[in-house]
């Protein structure tokens, strides 16, 4: 059952959540508009938070859960982290930002916090996959 899949998805999903928490950091120190975000990293999210989200659902019948904390955090993980996938392939399709122009300044420190909060969640998970 060790593919190169499995081996990789929990890795790679990572990723997004240091991305993202970077991403949200630079925008509450330099102040600029979210729509202004280049469409790269909609690329970005969509290829590699794709990669990640897909294993989260396909693999989901391995992950060692520890207890019912365990599979909220996961339920919450992949429910942002796919539907974030579908929301940025969107922007890329329609071609536009417009769909987050919701978000005020003040908003990016909460996805700063559940970006640090997913990330860490990621990392233990990481270790359970990897490292038993």
């Amino acid at each position: 059952m060790r593919t190169l899949y499995y081996n990789t998805f929990a890795r790679v999903c990572v990723l997004p959540y240091a991305g993202g928490s970077i991403i949200h950091f630079l925008r509450l120190v330099l102040g600029f508009p979210i729509e202004q975000i280049p469409f790269e990293v909609d690329w970005v999210v969509v290829l590699i938070g794709g990669y990640a989200g897909l294993g989260l659902l396909v693999f989901i019948s391995y992950i060692p859960f520890v207890n019912v904390w365990d599979k909220i955090a996961y339920g919450l993980l992949v429910f942002h982290l796919d539907g974030s996938v579908i929301l940025h392939a969107y922007m890329l399709t329609a071609n536009t930002h417009h769909p987050i122009r919701i978000f005020p300044y003040w908003y990016s420190f909460i996805p700063l916090g559940y970006f640090i909060a997913l990330g860490a969640y990621v990392l233990r998970l990481n270790k359970r996959l990897y490292h038993s």
